[in-house]
């Protein structure tokens, strides 16, 4: 289709990884079309075309977000400018629903097709945002199967895609590994996430005294911290200060592969930790703003995604005033001395994989973008709302 235009929005690390598979395929199922909008490092890699820096659209939490206003209000009133200016054949919002309604309802009153990939937790505590989207999208696809009731009520097809993270992995081929089994009394080897945002970095040393307070009691525990590529090394190394603690720089499906247990920031890096089986406890802290905030609104019992997934907690999570030293090193400390329970939390991993299925988003978006380009029944025209 020569001459095509598709703008995205991606504004978080997670979105922009997600899609650079979709604009992958793209680039080869639709040549010679303009893939542009905000994205970060992966969707550039594959051919996309930022028209905006990435970096400062990722801000995470009301009190955050409320500091960068100015910022948010500016790339809002230039991308709408773009896309009245360029009338883009199709719009996908990725996830990023604060920013990203604005830009729905913008493009779907100029009448461009909208592509919502990756929706918005309405499971948890957006529920009203369920029927913005079913009222202006043009199809919406979602990552995880429970996601679709939520959205059938409402005028905009839904499609259960897939889910990227799985996608991903099994191109990768670490799905045909055998599931891990308890190291027994050898060297335990601990992962440590801290996050893909500067200021989720910045709770890393929380997460190090952990270790040193494991190490106290299992010798034989050895550290290693992903650090995510965009964040300065000299972060992570202030953070850390003298401890015993490796920096990986790589993939980190890498270096979970080589890894026993872990601890990770709730987001995307959990569900990645789980598919590849690995027994972790899954942490978060925020400002007291924030969190005052979220807890009056989330709906549902966990923060993370392999328990949200799984309906109930099949790894530990601690949280906020929870998220101590103490806590998290006790919580890794059981995965350690009870090799029951660590190989029972792997066959959990294990079953919550399978239950996502095999479906490609890669193959399922670019089909839906295909539909909704050629008029036929990926999408429809919406009935705007006032």
């Amino acid at each position: 289709m020569p001459g095509r235009s598709i703008m995205f929005i991606a504004g978080d690390p997670s979105g922009d990884e997600h899609t650079g598979a979709v604009i992958r395929r793209l680039r080869n199922e639709m040549p010679g079309t303009d893939l542009w909008g905000i994205g970060g490092s992966a969707m550039e890699r594959e051919g996309f075309r930022p028209v905006m820096p990435f970096a400062p659209f990722n801000c995470m939490g009301f009190l955050e977000v409320a500091r960068h206003l100015r910022f948010f209000l500016k790339a809002k009133r230039r991308l709408i400018a773009m896309m009245r200016e360029t009338a883009p054949d199709a719009l996908v919002c990725v996830d990023y629903s604060g920013f990203n309604i604005p830009m729905m309802k913008t493009a779907a009153k100029l009448g461009i097709p909208v592509i919502w990939y990756i929706a918005p937790m309405v499971w948890a505590w957006k529920r009203k945002k369920a029927a913005v989207l079913g009222a202006y999208a043009s199809h919406i696809a979602v990552i995880f199967p429970f996601e679709v009731s939520y959205f059938t009520p409402f005028r905009a097809p839904v499609s259960f895609v897939g889910n990227p993270t799985v996608e991903e992995l099994e191109s990768r081929g670490v799905f045909s590994v055998s599931p891990r089994k308890h190291p027994g009394n050898g060297s335990f080897r601990l992962a440590i996430v801290p996050g893909s945002r500067r200021q989720e970095v910045e709770h890393l040393p929380a997460m190090i005294e952990a270790f040193a307070l494991l190490r106290n009691r299992f010798p034989q525990v050895s550290a290693v911290v992903s650090r995510y590529h965009t964040i300065p090394e000299e972060l992570y190394r202030r953070c850390i200060g003298d401890a015993p603690v490796e920096i990986f720089d790589g993939p980190l499906a890498d270096l979970l592969g080589r890894s026993d247990c872990a601890v990770v920031t709730s987001g995307t890096a959990t569900l990645e930790t789980a598919l590849l089986g690995i027994p972790h406890v899954i942490t978060y802290r925020t400002s007291a703003f924030t969190y005052a905030i979220a807890k009056r609104l989330v709906k549902i019992p966990y923060i993370g995604l392999p328990n949200i997934i799984a309906g109930e907690e099949i790894v530990p999570e601690c949280i906020q005033d929870a998220a101590t030293p103490a806590g998290l090193a006790n919580r890794l400390g059981r995965f350690i001395e009870s090799p029951e329970w660590y190989n029972a939390t792997v066959d959990r991993l294990v079953a919550l994989r399978e239950s996502l299925g095999a479906k490609k988003p890669s193959i399922e978006v670019c089909r839906i973008l295909n539909d909704c380009l050629s008029g036929r029944s990926g999408g429809y025209a919406p009935k705007l709302m006032e």
